[in-house]
């Protein structure tokens, strides 16, 4: 099970990124799908029939590739680079997001300033 969920990350990534870029991009909700599909394939247990990880992969080095950027292409079109580097992002995204979610609060609690320190009057 464990191999499972580690290989379920960067599907999960990739679903996330997906998803704020068709907010904006309506051309993107078709990865926006496929993303979601091989999340929820490999959450289960099945082979992802889409394939859509490695679809990425291969799309993100030959951009690379062709934007003068040879070795970083190379570095990701080894699979198990691709994805080690997707899961150390999503696990570094998500400290980062929950850390400012916990200052959010506390500012929501205990305002950095007071009345009139802040310029606004009430």
């Amino acid at each position: 099970m464990k191999n499972i969920v580690f290989f379920c990350i960067p599907c999960l990534a990739l679903f996330a990124y997906f998803g704020v870029l068709s907010i904006f991009f309506p051309r993107y909700r078709t990865y926006l799908r496929d993303a979601w599909r091989c999340f929820y394939d490999k959450l289960r247990g099945k082979k992802c029939p889409v394939s859509f990880d490695n679809k990425m992969r291969i799309a993100l080095s030959t951009w690379l590739a062709n934007h003068s950027m040879t070795s970083a292409g190379r570095f990701f079109y080894n699979e198990k680079n691709f994805k080690n580097v997707l899961t150390i992002m999503w696990i570094a995204f998500s400290i980062l997001s929950l850390y400012l979610f916990i200052v959010f609060i506390g500012y929501l609690y205990k305002p950095p300033c007071v009345d009139s320190a802040c310029g606004v009057v009430v």
